[in-house]
């Protein structure tokens, strides 16, 4: 497995760094300091997993960053490690391409749990970062039709809000995989939502979750 490490700080590099090894066993990652130094990496090389810390020196956003990302490398797990909490930023990485978005303060543990999770097609999200786009979505009215899920798109839901991916949630239920897809096609259509992290915020803020 290839990891690209980004942030600016070297201590913060070298944290990530003892939690991949101690986790997955990898003895070395690659690491850049800003987003052009990224930017050349992933055009470079293959990686498997981008762990990114969104405020980075340099006149690059961190939704620009995400979206270039997104494009050098399509196949490949995008997460925010930041320190900060600002949701509108946050929701426009994870629109822009983001699989994920932790909190720099999060225990290794959790850490731990979360990119094994993302590794294997889930999407997580620091519960605290979930709850401010929750907020921010709380003076939009429910959309029509958001409360008319069938019981297997309920189930479908539910999973998605565990973070699973397609190919689990069909493992999970005994479906196939082309199956789940079209249930997830129709949650999201059901609740008006253009991904899946939206599509969970719209359930939870209606209730749905």
């Amino acid at each position: 497995m290839k990891v690209l490490v980004v942030d600016d700080h070297v201590i913060a590099r070298r944290g990530l760094r003892t939690i991949l090894r101690e986790t997955f066993g990898l003895d070395d990652c690659a690491e850049a300091g800003d987003a052009a130094a990224a930017l050349a990496l992933a055009v470079a090389d293959p990686f498997d997993l981008v762990l990114l810390d969104m405020h980075l020196p340099g006149p690059m956003s961190a939704v620009e960053l995400c979206r270039r990302l997104r494009v050098a490398l399509p196949a490949a797990a995008v997460v925010l490690v930041t320190a900060f909490d600002r949701s509108d930023e946050i929701r426009r990485c994870l629109a822009a391409g983001a699989d994920g978005c932790l909190l720099k303060d999060t225990s290794e543990v959790d850490m731990t749990v979360a990119l094994r999770m993302i590794l294997t097609g889930g999407r997580v999200i620091d519960p605290r970062i979930a709850f401010q786009l929750v907020r921010g979505l709380a003076g939009e009215p429910a959309p029509a039709g958001s409360r008319v899920l069938t019981a297997r798109e309920r189930e479908v839901l539910d999973l998605l809000a565990e973070g699973l991916s397609n190919r689990a949630i069909a493992r999970r239920l005994g479906l196939s995989e082309a199956t789940v897809k079209g249930y997830v096609s129709n949650v999201l259509d059901k609740l008006h939502a253009s991904s899946r992290l939206e599509a969970l915020v719209r359930a939870a803020d209606t209730g749905l979750i």
